[in-house]
């Protein structure tokens, strides 16, 4: 019979479970070793890229020690890593890091919300200098350390200070400017209206002068004839009655030509308080066409009518601007002495209505029409120089205006413009 096998002893596996634990833990530590390595290099590139971070950064424990800062600290703050590195934040530099602002950000801030950004505080340093400080905080390795980042925002302050100051002179000095030249606006305003009234009063002497002249010379000739008529009453003649009657003729129409100027300058001093009511112009127009017809006949002139049939509603005083419109005719007929063609014409825009007064008389050289609407400026022999001035003026109060266009040779049209309205 063969031999039996040996049986391993208990020393030999004890042997064998030692050398694969040992085994086990050269493993472990290999890859412990491993690791170490990783997270050197890790914090070696970190803290690499710390020291090339501008800003000034400190590491802190969780008691706020300060575990490491990065160049930029140093150079900011002008310390050094000896006085630096394991010190308390609050006893760093004697204590000017001591600020209440800080510890509220650290211990109640923080430990809330994780990251703080964005937290300012403004302190004064022995070696730098009064600083405004803006400080972002991030706790790391769940809270086994903080990470403090500082900004040093004192020369942004100083220049938003400084813009905010520029920006308040400026709106101080724009105020000023502002009020200077209400000031001005003002005081070119009175002038303005100083300037205005002296036209004015100038104007009226000028209209007072010229109805003087006006009235002197029909009522002289009102007088010569009452003289006449008492001579020829007093002795009658035969031929009294001819004298009489012609006597009586010539006094009706200087009297009519005296009432007629009087009424153009009552216009004038009327004219800025107009009563106005809404009036439909094409038959206000259509009816002084048939009165002035008779007028133009006896004259030899064609009277034409063109497109006056919806011209709309304008506020008027029917009355004053009639007196002005037949002042346009008269020009008229005085262009065309030996007869031709009168056209009042209509043309309805959007917001306005158009009424011109169109002659084929002898025209108007270009030099005549500049000065054409100022008062007691005429050129027509005997003429007063007041009916233009009046049209303006009556056609401005109902607020219209009035153009003219005319050619030597060809006639002339002048046309006024006026507001729709009314219901």
């Amino acid at each position: 019979m063969a031999d039996a096998a040996p049986t391993p002893s208990p020393l030999a596996h004890e042997v064998a479970d030692m050398r694969q634990r040992i085994a086990d833990l050269e493993a472990a530590l290999a890859a412990q070793q491993a690791l170490v390595q990783a997270l050197g290099a890790r914090q070696d590139a970190a803290a690499q890229i710390v020291e090339t971070v501008r800003d000034p950064l400190l590491l802190l424990d969780p008691h706020f020690r300060v575990q490491s800062a990065n160049p930029a600290f140093y150079r900011t703050f002008q310390m050094t890593p000896a006085e630096t590195e394991g010190q308390l934040l609050s006893q760093l530099d004697h204590g000017e890091w001591d600020m209440p602002a800080v510890r509220t950000l650290l211990e109640e801030l923080l430990p809330q919300q994780t990251i703080v950004t964005d937290y300012e505080v403004t302190q004064s340093f022995a070696r730098i200098g009064r600083r405004t400080l803006l400080l972002n905080a991030r706790c790391l390795d769940a809270v086994q350390r903080i990470l403090l980042a500082i900004e040093d925002i004192t020369i942004h302050k100083h220049a938003e200070t400084r813009l905010q100051q520029q920006q308040t002179r400026l709106e101080r000095q724009m105020q000023e400017q502002m009020a200077a030249l209400h000031h001005d606006m003002a005081e070119r305003q009175r002038l303005e209206r100083e300037a205005q009234r002296v036209q004015h009063f100038a104007t009226l002497g000028r209209l007072a002068a010229g109805l003087s002249h006006e009235m002197r010379n029909p009522l002289a000739a009102v007088f010569l004839y009452v003289d006449l008529l008492a001579e020829e009453l007093h002795d009658p003649a035969p031929s009294s009655a001819t004298a009489i009657d012609q006597a009586l003729t010539a006094i009706k129409t200087h009297l009519a030509r005296v009432d007629d100027r009087l009424q153009d300058y009552l216009a004038l001093v009327r004219v800025a308080t107009l009563p106005q009511a809404p009036v439909d112009l094409t038959a206000v127009v259509t009816q002084w066409a048939q009165e002035i017809t008779p007028l133009l006949t006896a004259q030899g002139i064609t009277l034409q009518l063109d497109a006056l049939d919806q011209l709309g509603t304008v506020m008027l005083h029917p009355p004053t601007l009639r007196r002005a419109l037949l002042h346009l005719v008269h020009n008229a007929m005085e262009a065309m002495p030996h007869g031709g063609t009168l056209t009042l014409g209509g043309r309805r825009q959007a917001t306005t209505v158009h009424l011109e007064v169109r002659d084929t008389g002898i025209g108007m050289p270009p030099e005549h029409l500049t000065r054409m609407f100022e008062p007691l400026q005429t050129t027509k022999p005997g003429g007063t120089g007041l009916g233009l001035y009046l049209v303006q003026e009556v056609v401005a109060a109902h607020g219209g205006q009035i153009a003219v266009q005319s050619t030597v040779g060809h006639g002339t049209t002048m046309t006024i413009t006026l507001p729709l309205g009314g219901t």
